[in-house]
């Protein structure tokens, strides 16, 4: 797994790679909750996501939590069908507002 960030207007652009499972899981949590500290509006970037397990999916919940606590945006894009699977049937696409590209969540009126 290797976590990147930028800035794309006023958003914090994420971008995680390759496999988030219960061996990194907690570097990836660790950098979230900083990055919750400091930034109110998040893009998460899961084109080369290949797979995440429910302690990845908590990782996310929790940076949603911190986000969402100050009255922030978190958005999650472009999502393999296979991980947007993993979203559905664990019921986080509920939680999350999950887009098809970068374009659609940056200008999104949620």
């Amino acid at each position: 797994m290797t976590v990147r960030e930028g800035k794309i207007d006023s958003f914090a652009l994420v971008e995680v790679t390759g496999r988030v499972n219960s061996e990194n899981s907690e570097t990836l949590k660790d950098f979230l909750q900083e990055l919750g500290k400091r930034e109110q509006q998040v893009l998460i970037d899961c084109s080369a996501l290949e797979y995440i397990s429910s302690s990845g999916l908590g990782a996310l919940l929790m940076l949603l939590k911190l986000i969402q606590n100050k009255g922030g945006i978190l958005r999650l894009f472009s999502l393999s069908p296979r991980i947007a699977e993993v979203f559905e049937i664990s019921g986080f696409d509920k939680f999350f507002p999950i887009f098809s590209s970068l374009e659609a969540a940056r200008r999104a009126d949620t």
